[in-house]
């Protein structure tokens, strides 16, 4: 390829760390691989760094026999091995802090500090990339990221990091004091000394991040509309953190050609794309081509040799061609209105919100009686996008007695923290009034930033049990997190459930010094809730999931780790939902697709024959409440 027909971040350059990110399934392990084994071939007397940051990794699935080049480590970071070794380094120096002036003793706080470790995965993940940087030992470190919600999660760890290193700062604030005040010793002893230099490895890591020569993020994205959509609040979220995207990858681009199926798709695909071009001039757009056979092992080598720089000009639809309608093969019955609970789960970028919206609407048609929510937990919300509605962070009607609802967690999260403030504040007033303790109220506002990561989620999604409970609602639909993200939330109420005791542990060591009654009452609800999400959760009566999944070996993999995960978590899958399947036609590119599809099916969803299997063949654009309610209406049986 002539340089100046590739990307810019294919190209020897300042550029120190490049991110690959986007909506889940859109193929950013892929590009991200094959962008650095292309540089690591280019540049063989330069080292580089391929890291995995996804809970799902896939990066060894893709490579399959492949050989790495020498000067090309790959790294799939273990969320749990990496808190092992960030707490081996640093629990000496953090139990320290933890004895340092407060009326707080050492016990109390290390154990909410070592509670919240475990959900603070990405805040391990982000010193490693720090490390890495200050070490300087690659010419560039890849990263390829997980789905949306869990990568913004990761870029703006360092306002989760500043909080914490505050909160552990107002720990030494006191003996700081006492030091200086009747000892005259001004010197800083070795834990100031600890959390200034995280505080530098901090801002030199944000250094590179937002400076634009030496960082850049490659957005990643399907030409559909849905993807479009997540893909632009992505790019606004990337502003706003002032970090640099300068390229779009379009990946696949279905190719021309006569099938009618093809051709459908590709205007599909086309209109998709001219909004994207449209809206977002500045940006250079790069397509790939859709493959017959998946890009693994050998493929990769060639892999950006077919890349192509997009334009409005080269975006033509073909006109007086039919629309795929809704095809479903195997319907089932529809869920008993007795449920409580409907959770639609897979990987990212199969389908769920379609499902979850094309159930819903048919839910509602033949149960009008019923009070239903269509409810989000994935930080980068589809529903609104799905529905061609603007639904809002409080239940927004979707139709006759359907609401929607896109929860905005650190929203919910950021209102208990200011409650509580408010009222340690009142209560200090009343109680202490003549008394300075500047230094322990400080500990004492800071003790909810030392809560776990994750925290904020899960009182978000214990919204789902006070609508229940209030009977707000008969039926909650739930369009889950990507799989990776979702099974940390599902192991995230154990975690949680262990800071809270101890949270309680410490209200109650303190009642006569520390009252808190609405923060206590709060928490109190948040641990009810909790227990009851998890009995709802593993109660067949009242909770169904459906696993959704598409015909390519790399999904129906990850789908089989995530039923094997959810079987260990008690939560039982009722039905497989297997979309975008290609219809038999005439077009060798189409039989070819139908053969590689079949092959994946049978070889990996041979595990779960027992398990329903509702095959959904692709369609146009199944968004918008008509679409959807006629594919709801394909997917189930009538029960009228």
């Amino acid at each position: 390829m002539n340089r100046a027909n590739q990307p810019d971040f294919l190209q020897a350059s300042a550029l120190k760390l490049v991110f690959f990110g986007g909506k889940g399934g859109v193929g950013k392990s892929t590009c991200a691989l094959t962008a650095a084994l292309k540089l690591a071939r280019q540049q063989p007397q330069q080292r580089f760094l391929l890291v995995s940051t996804d809970p799902a990794h896939s990066l060894r699935h893709i490579l399959a026999d492949l050989a790495l080049p020498e000067n090309l480590l790959v790294r799939e970071l273990d969320a749990a091995a990496s808190l092992h070794d960030f707490k081996a380094k640093y629990d000496a120096l953090l139990q320290e802090i933890a004895n340092r002036g407060t009326f707080l003793d050492a016990e109390d706080i290390h154990g909410l500090m070592d509670a919240a470790m475990p959900g603070m995965d990405e805040l391990a993940a982000y010193f490693e990339l720090a490390d890495w940087l200050q070490q300087d030992q690659y010419q560039r470190i890849i990263v390829d990221t997980a789905p949306t919600g869990h990568t913004l999660r990761l870029l703006e760890m360092p306002t989760l990091i500043h909080r914490w290193l505050s909160a552990l700062d107002t720990l030494l604030a006191k003996h700081r004091y006492m030091r200086r005040r009747f000892a005259g010793n001004h010197q800083r002893d070795h834990l100031d000394q600890f959390l200034l230099d995280m505080n530098q490895q901090l801002q030199a890591m944000q250094q590179v991040i937002t400076d634009k020569q030496r960082c850049r993020f490659v957005l990643v994205m399907q030409a559909e509309r849905m993807s479009v959509e997540e893909s632009l609040d992505l790019l606004k979220a990337l502003q706003t953190l002032q970090i640099a995207v300068a390229e779009i990858v379009v990946n696949p681009l279905q190719a021309e050609n006569h099938c009618e199926a093809c051709i459908a798709e590709r205007n599909r695909q086309i209109i998709a794309l001219q909004e994207a071009l449209k809206r977002i001039p500045s940006l250079s757009f790069w397509s790939l081509p859709l493959l017959v056979a998946e890009p693994r092992g050998e493929l990769l080598l060639d892999f950006w040799q077919q890349a192509q720089r997009l334009s409005m000009s080269k975006l033509t639809i073909k006109t007086g061609h039919q629309r795929l309608s809704s095809q479903v093969i195997n319907p089932q019955p529809l869920p008993s209105q007795d449920l409580r609970l409907l959770i639609f789960a897979g990987k990212g970028g199969v389908g769920k919100t379609t499902m979850a919206c094309a159930t819903a609407l048919q839910l509602q048609h033949q149960y009008p009686d019923l009070r239903l929510l269509l409810f989000s937990t994935d930080p980068a919300h589809s529903l609104s996008d799905c529905l061609k509605l603007k639904l809002q962070a409080l239940p927004t009607q979707v139709m006759g007695d359907l609401d929607g609802q896109e929860v905005n967690a650190e929203a919910e999260f950021d209102s208990v923290r200011r409650n509580f403030r408010q009222e340690l504040a009142e209560f200090l007033q009343q109680a202490l009034p003549q008394i300075d303790i500047s230094f322990d109220r400080e500990v004492m506002e800071h003790l909810l930033d030392l809560a776990p990561p994750g925290l904020d989620e899960i009182i978000a999604l214990t919204l789902i049990i006070e609508h229940i409970d209030q009977g707000r609602y008969d039926m909650i639909i739930v369009d889950a997190a990507p799989s990776g993200h979702l099974l940390r939330l599902l192991e995230m109420p154990a975690l949680i459930r262990d800071w809270l005791r101890l949270f309680f542990a410490l209200l109650l060591k303190y009642r006569q010094v520390l009252r808190l009654p609405n923060l206590s009452a709060r928490l109190v609800a948040l641990s009810r809730g909790l227990k009851k999400l998890h009995s709802l959760l593993q109660n067949p009566q009242q909770t169904r999931l459906y696993a959704v999944t598409i015909a390519t070996e790399l999904a129906v993999e990850k789908t089989i780790e995530m039923l094997d995960s959810l079987q260990n978590l008690g939560i039982d899958c009722h039905a497989l939902l297997i979309n975008q399947l290609t219809a038999v036609n005439q077009c060798r590119f189409c039989q070819a697709r139908v053969a590689r599809e079949a092959l994946a099916l049978k070889t990996g969803l041979g595990l779960f024959t027992e398990l329903p299997q509702i095959k959904i063949f692709r369609q146009t654009d199944p968004a918008g409440i008509s679409m959807l309610t006629a594919l709801g209406e394909a997917m189930f049986l009538s029960q009228k």
